[in-house]
């Protein structure tokens, strides 16, 4: 960190937030109450007012479901919510669909029409907003009425939501770091006589015997028509699968490496051979994992908590079934390691169009405070689960509130991983732990003007060139006229950009 930078930065936090505690402490009750006696200063200062405003959140989808009779907005965790902050709460729920989700969000932004509080996870479309000056800068409303809030701010979760010395988002812990890793019927492996591979030419020939050996099944599958990601258990083989990473003092565009022509090749070839599901390039997630379910596919990259629910709907159909992860196979280049998740995530922003800021943030320094982070991650003590040890236990009670994850705004990574744990994740998570490498470097930095402005174009070339190149609708020999056109789209520009914002840290 240059000395220019500690000192702006050091000036700027003292404005902006004073001095919390530590992250790692705000997930124990006995760790420093994050709520105070009425009549404090604390709770005067962000008190509810005396009529109950309603907020309107829009909040990201899950792959949990709403039992029978009810639904976003009517059931025991939202109604308690509801009772406990002193706001009604009205939520609605963006799309699943990654894509449709950010066109809805930006519809939403630009007609006006906006929720007084978004919660999202996209870091460009975050900093699309605030170029636009469609977000409400929080500083002064923090500092204002949100004293619980800056107790569990980190210096990461607040340096990564401004933008020109100003907050725009209250953004939360994330519990895990494991992305995604090669899904793979374990139990056909072993029926085969396959050793679990571990290189790249034993992983083509575990794909070549399963062809041989079950023509009627899908060696690799994978959802193309939503991007690339499906793909990053075969491309790890050579790049890194996030699309920048720091090394050296640099920031490096993995994508246009010279490694990265020989992934689209090796692609082009499992797709040639028909190892590589030719629906790929119109299948969409859920595709995937109906032919996984169905028994149709082999393998595909997955992230564990899909893996869960595709997992267990396989057992169901098929009981002597074994889906889970393989390790990360390591290339011919000697490439190893799968992306994992940025430790800080959501943006928690109030649209500029809202007339509620000062509101939201009242409601969110209430949800702030261990007694809500504690009631929406777990239930009700007593009902959805009991304390032992100082661990949540859950209930049989606790599977009909599986829905609350919709609610969860503020987190630490102790309980969530609990969570984890409770809901029947770790068998997904845990084998992901030891391959997780590498972290983009963009969901580590603040908005960066010249990397947002270009990061739809940018990516939109890559999967445009990397789909056809795959696909065989381009020759190998197109990747060179991908990196050239990368270039002058001022690709280099942003690693430039990206490097010296990293720096700067």
């Amino acid at each position: 960190m240059t000395q220019g930078y500690k000192k702006k930065f050091g000036l700027t936090m003292a404005a902006v937030l004073l001095a919390g505690t530590a992250l790692a402490g705000c997930g124990s009750k006995d760790g420093g109450s994050q709520s105070s006696a009425s009549g404090s200063p604390t709770a005067s200062a962000s008190a509810t007012p005396k009529e109950k405003v309603t907020l309107k959140v829009l909040v990201p989808n899950n792959v949990e479901e709403f039992p029978s009779g009810s639904d976003v907005n009517n059931n025991e965790i939202a109604n308690m919510i509801r009772e406990k902050t002193g706001f009604n709460v009205q939520w609605e729920l963006l799309p699943k669909d990654a894509e449709a989700a950010r066109q809805k969000m930006n519809l939403t932004m630009a007609s006006g029409d906006t929720p007084d509080l978004l919660i999202m996870n996209d870091k460009a479309l975050f900093g699309s907003f605030v170029q636009q000056g469609l977000l409400t800068p929080l500083d002064a409303l923090v500092n204002e009425v949100g004293p619980d809030i800056k107790k569990i701010f980190s210096p990461e979760q607040m340096k990564s939501a401004m933008s020109g010395g100003k907050l725009y988002a209250i953004r939360a812990a994330y519990f895990g770091t494991p992305n995604s890793a090669l899904l793979t019927r374990k139990d056909l492996l072993t029926e085969l006589g396959i050793a679990e591979p571990k290189t790249q030419d034993q992983l083509y020939a575990a794909l070549k015997t399963i062809k041989e050996k079950k023509p009627d099944m899908i060696p690799y599958t994978a959802n193309l028509s939503q991007g690339l990601g499906s793909l990053d258990g075969i491309m790890a083989m050579f790049v890194p699968p996030v699309d920048y990473t720091y090394k050296d003092g640099k920031v490096t565009y993995n994508p246009a490496l010279p490694a990265a022509k020989d992934f689209l090749t090796f692609a082009n070839k499992l797709y040639s051979e028909g190892l590589l599901d030719r629906e790929s390039v119109v299948n969409k997630a859920e595709n995937v994992k109906e032919k996984i379910v169905s028994g149709k596919a082999f393998m595909t990259t997955m992230g564990w908590a899909d893996a869960k629910t595709t997992g267990d709907a396989l057992k169901a159909k098929i009981a002597s079934s074994d889906l889970g992860y393989i390790d990360a196979v390591t290339g011919a280049n000697g490439a190893y390691g799968m992306a994992k998740l940025n430790s800080v995530t959501r943006y928690m922003v109030v649209p500029k169009a809202s007339k509620k800021a000062k509101e939201v943030v009242q409601f969110l320094n209430k949800v702030s405070t261990n007694e809500l982070i504690d009631y929406i991650s777990f239930g009700d003590l007593g009902k959805h689960y009991n304390k032992q040890d100082g661990k949540y236990i859950s209930t049989p009670e606790a599977e009909k509130i599986r829905f609350r994850v919709y609610y969860n705004m503020f987190d630490t990574i102790e309980l969530g991983l609990q969570r984890m744990e409770q809901k029947g994740f770790a068998p997904y998570f845990n084998p992901l732990l030891k391959s997780s490498k590498y972290e983009n470097v963009v969901d580590m930095l603040p908005p960066v003007e010249a990397a947002d402005k270009k990061s739809k174009e940018i990516l939109d070339l890559k999967n445009e060139y990397f789909l056809k190149i795959i696909t065989g609708a381009m020759p190998i020999s197109a990747f060179d006229e991908f990196v050239s056109k990368w270039q002058k789209a001022g690709g280099e520009d942003v690693a430039k950009a990206l490097t010296d914002a990293y720096n700067a840290k």
